[in-house]
């Protein structure tokens, strides 16, 4: 059984990355999302990667989390005082058949806890994102209700290290905050003669609210996620 058959017996549809929007022409250009340590100095100096630092100690992979974003460390670092001033952020929707790629690596928790002590790779490492217990952050234990959606890890800041590029071909969708923010991102695109192409742009708030999502996950209810289409 490979890592995204054990996913989808779970019912995973996708991974999510998140980043804030003004990195969305540079991928657009290249073509891909890249891991930090592929960024010469030249892009690092207008592209903004989330993590710098990669206390995980895995640069050459590409931070995702397991059905939906990781809103608390999205809420950190939206708040950081080197992104404050950018407030718009997207989340990346992609192929989950990406866990199968060689080197592929899950933490039940932050992959940065424990400079990555806890990522461990294939089936069994996907797995343990979903134990009945997790130990996260702060010592706190995470525990796994009935009602818990059964596609979402254990603690919802479990994470995946896809290693390499990853091709926009495996982009299935970018969503959004509010309607407001699909016109400005879509008008920024055109200003600059770029466009999503065939990947739609979803609406979905509760993924940029860390306390919502979390009481929709570990509720059973699936937030809602609007596709947005111009008028």
């Amino acid at each position: 059984m490979t890592p995204s058959d054990a996913a989808s017996a779970r019912g995973v549809t996708r991974l999510c990355h998140f980043t804030p929007s003004l990195n969305l022409p540079h991928m657009l250009r290249d073509g891909h999302i890249r891991p930090t340590g592929d960024l010469s100095a030249d892009v690092r100096a207008c592209y903004n990667p989330t993590d710098l630092a990669r206390l995980d100690g895995h640069s050459d992979c590409v931070c995702c989390s397991i059905e939906y974003p990781n809103a608390h460390y999205l809420a950190r670092a939206r708040q950081s005082g080197r992104l404050q001033h950018f407030p718009d952020w997207i989340v990346l929707l992609l192929a989950v058949d990406l866990i199968d790629r060689p080197g592929a690596l899950f933490s039940p928790r932050n992959a940065a806890a424990g400079y990555g002590a806890h990522l461990r790779p294939a089936v069994d490492g996907l797995e343990r994102c979903y134990a009945g217990e997790v130990t996260g952050a702060r010592g706190y234990t995470f525990t796994r209700g009935e009602c818990h959606l059964s596609a979402c890890p254990t603690d919802e800041q479990a994470e995946v290290l896809i290693p390499g590029a990853i091709a926009l071909s495996e982009v299935g969708g970018v969503v959004v905050s509010a309607t407001s923010q699909a016109r400005d991102e879509l008008a920024r695109l055109r200003i600059v003669d770029l466009s999503l192409g065939d990947i739609p742009v979803l609406v979905g708030p509760t993924f940029f609210d860390r306390a919502a999502l979390s009481r929709s996950i570990r509720g059973g209810a699936r937030p809602a996620e609007q596709p947005w289409e111009a008028n």
